[in-house]
Order: C-alpha cells, then sequence, then structure tokens
C-alpha cells in the first residue's frame, strides 16, 4: 500500500512539516511522485522512517541520524537489535518515573511523606545523578548538577507547591518553546532582538530553578544541543529547535551574563 503525505503524516503521528523537512535533508524522500506532483511512500520508506523516529527517540539529531542511516552498509536489523537494547534500558527509567508519580500521589492525598530528594526522581537532572560510584560525567554534566538550587524549608517549600506549581512550571516552559518556534519559521536569526528576549525570558524561568550564571547557562546551551534527554524536550516542538536555541542561549550568556 501506498501513502500521500497526508496520509502518512496521520499514520505515523509525524507532522507533514517534519516530513517535508525529512526529505529536504535527504533522510527520507518519497518512493516517487505521481503526475498530479503528490509525493507517495511504500513500505520501504515507512520501515526507513521508522527507523528515523528509533534514533530520534533516543535522542540522535538529524545530522547524526542521517550519518548512520545513510551508510552503505547501514543494516536494519542489526539496528533494531540496538533499539530493542536502548528501549529496555529507557523502560528502567520510565518504571522510575512511575514510581515517583505513585509516591507523589500518596505524598499529596496525605498517606505517605515524600523526602525531598524523591521528588526529581527519574528527571533530567536525576539522570545526570550517579547510579554507580565509578560512573563519571563530562564536565558540561557536572556544572549543571552543582548548579541546581536545594529546595527551601520557608513558605514555598516544594510540599506546599504542591502539583500545580509544576504543572505551571511545564505550561510555562511549552510556551517559551512555542515562542521561539515561531520565530525560527519566521526566519529570524537567534541573535535577533525578538529572539532574545525570549531567551532573556527563558534564562529568567531557569534561574528559578538553578543558579543560571553565565557558565550554568553555557553549559545548559550545549547540553540542549547534545544530550539525548534535553533534546527530547525540544525536538517535538521542531526539528530545529534544539541548535536554534542553543545558539540563542550561548549569544545571551556571552553578552548578558558576563
Amino acid at each position: 500500500m501506498v501513502y500521500t503525505v497526508k496520509k502518512l503524516s496521520q499514520l505515523s503521528g509525524v507532522t507533514v512539516r517534519t516530513l517535508h523537512y525529512y526529505e529536504e535533508e535527504g533522510l527520507l524522500k518519497p518512493a516517487y511522485y505521481g503526475s498530479n506532483s503528490y509525493r507517495y511512500y511504500g513500505e520501504r520508506e515507512l520501515l526507513q522512517l521508522q527507523q528515523i523516529l528509533f534514533y530520534k527517540e533516543l535522542g540522535f539529531t538529524i545530522r547524526q541520524i542521517k550519518d548512520i542511516v545513510g551508510k552503505d552498509d547501514f543494516n536494519q536489523l542489526s539496528a533494531l537489535y540496538s533499539h530493542r537494547k536502548s528501549l529496555i534500558q529507557e523502560s528502567k527509567k520510565i518504571g522510575q518515573l512511575l514510581e515517583t508519580v505513585d509516591k507523589t500521589i500518596k505524598h499529596l492525598r496525605g498517606k505517605k511523606r515524600m523526602k525531598d530528594q524523591e521528588i526529581f526522581d527519574g528527571f533530567n537532572i536525576s539522570l545526570l545523578q550517579k547510579a554507580k560510584a565509578d560512573t563519571s560525567y563530562s564536565d558540561t554534566e557536572e556544572i549543571l548538577l552543582k548548579s541546581v538550587r536545594s529546595p527551601t524549608k520557608n513558605s514555598e517549600d516544594v510540599e506546599k507547591r504542591g502539583k500545580g506549581y509544576y504543572q505551571d512550571l511545564t505550561i510555562r516552559a511549552h510556551v517559551i518553546f512555542n515562542e521561539l518556534v515561531q520565530c525560527l519559521e519566521k526566519g529570524l536569526k537567534p541573535n535577533s532582538s525578538e529572539v532574545q528576549s525570549i531567551i532573556q525570558k527563558h534564562h529568567t524561568f531557569t534561574d528559578q530553578i538553578q543558579n543560571a550564571n553565565q557558565e550554568v547557562y553555557l553549559a545548559m546551551a550545549q547540553l540542549y544541543l547534545e544530550h539525548p534527554e534535553f533534546r527530547k524536550q525540544l525536538d517535538p516542538f521542531h526539528p530545529k529547535l534544539a541548535e536554534f536555541m542553543s545558539e540563542g542561549m550561548a549569544i545571551f550568556a556571552n553578552q548578558e551574563l558576563k
């Protein structure tokens, strides 16, 4: 069976815009073009798209995916075994997040008090924590770990903030990401005043959670660009957002956070 780009978008959940972008990047070309200039995709292209989505889920950049799947010796079956191994590791992370959700529900319902350090188990920062004594991190990860603000014991204590506080943080972050996507699609540069104004809002937001000095903010910009778990926050908004935002953050840090 063959699919138009619209039907493939509906089948896969990938937006038409992103499918066009994959074509432009040479990642996923249609099987053929009809006399009506419509793009048509067959089983081979569906499996190719599956590989792209697997690698995106694992945090690879578009450039990295193109280098991998574009190789002459790329073996789809071997890649699937590799994906399976990675997904098993991911399932452990999801299990930890589910455990954190259950603990939080019990905490908010007054059934079992939650320790402050358990509140963020399974999230990005906790993923950088040492699983074993001999685990090592990059210098960038170390910088970010040391910058996290400790929970206070005043009226802004974690347990008094409740679930709504963290939902609000997520909503605010998503608003910022969407504003940056709009700038990206308008063709604005990361150093433009409009983009830098939004980046300043992101810095203010970040500084609530971490001591976002120049070193920390530059480290975060690098992790958004390179670290799989951080890229996963941005890729669903736009395939180029990580690169765009990282560049904007670096410009802001170097100009405003000296």
